[in-house]
């Protein structure tokens, strides 16, 4: 049986992190992976799929390619009805029976993390856990399956035949899995523990992209710096081993101590970006999402940091959150833009499936769009009026000053 792993990225630059360790963990001949782009026409994603004549097609969905998958996967089912088609990935995890009802062409969904079910389920089929399939018209939905808590057990991704392949992209490394803090609009918080893949394999690993000159490596560690010793001595061993990648990091601010900032000082320039979630500075925002963050201790850390010039920092903030009404969010934005990062990036909250907001979208007033990335449209707090406001103000900021 030929498996055939499906990634639809947002951008061509991007690269799937998620089909590889799929592909790595399964160890197995029969499983291939194919990579297209949301930019692509459906037709032609369809007719490479077609052509490629796999007995099963699992396709990774996320807000952003979600759709498209639904596409290619209807028109797949109606050329090739013996192709058995599976969906996973945090978009259909946590709705798998409705898109189930609603979709009559998927014939399974893979829920949560993929590695172990995908790999028993090549082995003994449906019955696997964590699996939500069909049989005789009804949706059977197999228990959950358990975390994998061991992650240095995934294999590493990369070969050095697809690191050349895909020379000049975007590469995605994991090295902690999980979150310690309980943000209402990450999914990340659903999960509740942060496990770390080995020391020593780690640092084995990205000498492998340093070897290869790799662009830029972007850990997905939700928050990079959640155990400060381990951060350092990562830190340290990549100024000193590294030098013509950039490694770019998710940060909690906060948690940045003075170790971390004189190690940071001490980095030759472009080897390190930092992203830090700010999202709000209304104290009663941070609260009611189940944040923790001193704003004025994260605007020391972000100043002590720049005082070199040689870090990037990219700093985000969210519209449409809890309490945070035009004034609340211009305030918010002032705060952030009077720190001069590198990039302000102004983003809109998507109600995401599985999360704490979702729940309890109703008590806030939130209304946003049906279909992925269920974003926000109006709030009791901020009006439609505002967010299209808003949205000009995004632009503006992301053609003048993220520009440069």
């Amino acid at each position: 049986m030929k498996a055939l792993l499906v990634a639809v990225n947002a951008k061509y630059i991007h690269t799937s992190l998620s089909v590889r360790t799929l592909k790595a963990y399964a160890n197995s001949d029969n499983v291939e992976m194919a990579e297209y782009t949301i930019n692509e026409r459906v037709e032609d994603i369809l007719r490479s799929i077609f052509l490629k004549k796999a007995d099963v097609v699992l396709f990774s969905c996320y807000i952003w390619n979600v759709e498209v998958c639904l596409d290619v996967a209807d028109m797949l089912k109606k050329v090739s009805p013996e192709t058995k088609i599976i969906f996973g990935g945090p978009e259909v995890s946590f709705d798998d029976t409705e898109y189930m009802q609603k979709y009559g062409f998927i014939d399974a969904i893979m829920r949560g993390e993929g590695e172990a079910t995908f790999k028993e389920w090549l082995e003994i089929g449906e019955m696997a856990d964590g699996i939500t399939y069909r049989e005789n018209g009804e949706i059977i939905r197999n228990k959950d399956r358990e975390l994998i808590h061991d992650i240095t057990s995934i294999p590493f991704p990369y070969t050095d035949e697809d690191i050349e392949k895909n020379s000049g992209k975007l590469i995605y490394y994991e090295s902690s899995r999980g979150c310690p803090f309980r943000c209402s609009y990450c999914l990340s918080s659903t999960t509740h523990s942060v496990r770390f893949r080995d020391m020593d394999v780690v640092k084995e690993e990205l000498m492998f992209f340093v070897r290869h000159n790799v662009r830029i490596v972007k850990f997905v560690d939700r928050t990079f710096n959640a155990d400060r010793k381990r951060t350092c001595e990562l830190v340290k061993f990549l100024i000193d081993n590294a030098k013509n990648t950039t490694f770019h990091f998710e940060v909690a601010a906060d948690l940045i101590n003075d170790e971390l900032v004189e190690l940071f000082k001490t980095a030759p320039e472009g080897l390190f970006q930092l992203e830090i979630g700010v999202q709000s500075t209304n104290p009663k925002t941070i609260k009611e999402i189940h944040r923790v963050m001193d704003f004025e201790k994260v605007s020391r850390i972000v100043r002590r940091i720049q005082e070199r010039g040689n870090v990037h920092e990219h700093l985000d903030l969210i519209a449409g959150l809890p309490y945070e009404d035009v004034e609340s969010f211009a305030h918010s934005f002032d705060d952030v833009y009077a720190l001069k990062p590198e990039q302000l990036q102004l983003g809109f909250l998507k109600v995401l499936k599985g999360s704490f907001m979702q729940e309890h979208q109703k008590e806030y007033g939130i209304v946003h769009k049906a279909h992925p990335p269920y974003e926000v449209l109006y709030t009791k707090w901020i009006s439609y009026e505002d967010v299209l406001r808003l949205k000009g103000v995004e632009e503006m900021t992301e053609v003048y000053y993220n520009s440069g």
